[in-house]
């Protein structure tokens, strides 16, 4: 069972979240470095956490998160106010209007949200340790292809994540972390910092990690069964070649006329 000092929150209602979110944030917010009122404890549906790698206390019942894109359509050359979110709507980036610079040929720049297993990107420096996914945040203009490594003005990115939260991480290419400022939005499981440059992101916590108490069970478990097959081996070593002589038939006498033992006389 879960410890109670643990809130395994859900998601903040994903599309909605982001447009309200949006709005706060443009007029004060995380983007001007200034305390953000925090959003309403509780608002949304709450749904359970989804695991690039699920710990062992989810197991089968986690749904794996999947990689998404939105398109940002630019009105007369200028990208508008948005707000968008990963698949699993545990990532959400909000732009004001004119956030994105303009771009020769293009008019649509493509985000695209990568969940990533922190296992495969830089560890979190000790004695903290990841809480939840990272997750890689691309962003390239259309058709062109060509990356946006910058934002003309700050956004902001939300982060929901299934422990108790310390502070939002930035990586480059997912490499070493650095710490960014960090809101506290409602709840200790969302976080929210500016957003200026697409790349690796992830959230890390103080509390150590559930473990798990059958952790080692199967190993004792397989030795015990070979120590078994190895008594049974010896035993049966010893007990049946036994009990193979003791059944063999006692051979029958030979019948026929009784040999005579002829003496010879000394002369």
């Amino acid at each position: 069972m879960i410890p109670t000092g643990r809130r395994r929150r859900g998601l903040r209602g994903g599309v909605a979240l982001a447009g309200l979110y949006a709005a706060v944030v443009v007029a004060t917010g995380l983007t001007a470095g200034h305390a953000v009122r925090p959003l309403l404890d509780g608002a949304g549906i709450q749904t359970p956490y989804r695991w690039v790698k699920p710990p062992w206390y989810v197991g089968s019942a986690n749904v794996k998160p999947t990689a998404g894109h939105t398109d940002i359509t630019f009105v007369n050359g200028v990208s508008p106010l948005i707000g968008v979110n990963s698949p699993d709507a545990q990532v959400i980036i909000n732009l004001p209007a004119g956030a994105l610079p303009a771009h020769a040929g293009d008019n649509v720049v493509r985000a695209t949200f990568t969940p990533v297993d922190p296992a495969r990107v830089g560890k979190v420096a000790k004695p903290n340790r990841a809480d939840g996914n990272a997750y890689r945040v691309d962003m390239t203009y259309q058709p062109s292809g060509a990356p946006v490594t910058r934002t003309v003005t700050s956004g902001n990115i939300v982060m929901v994540v299934p422990d108790e939260a310390a502070k939002m991480l930035f990586s480059p290419d997912g490499k070493q972390w650095d710490e960014l400022p960090t809101q506290t939005l409602g709840d200790p499981n969302t976080v929210g910092s500016a957003f200026n440059t697409p790349g690796y992101y992830l959230v890390d916590t103080a509390l150590p990690p559930f473990l798990n108490p059958n952790k080692g069970s199967t190993t004792k478990r397989t030795v015990g069964i070979v120590l078994v097959v190895v008594a049974v081996v010896l035993l049966l070593g010893y007990v049946l070649p036994t009990a193979l002589r003791r059944s063999r038939p006692t051979p029958a006498p030979t019948r026929g006329r009784p040999t005579r033992t002829v003496k010879r006389r000394r002369r």
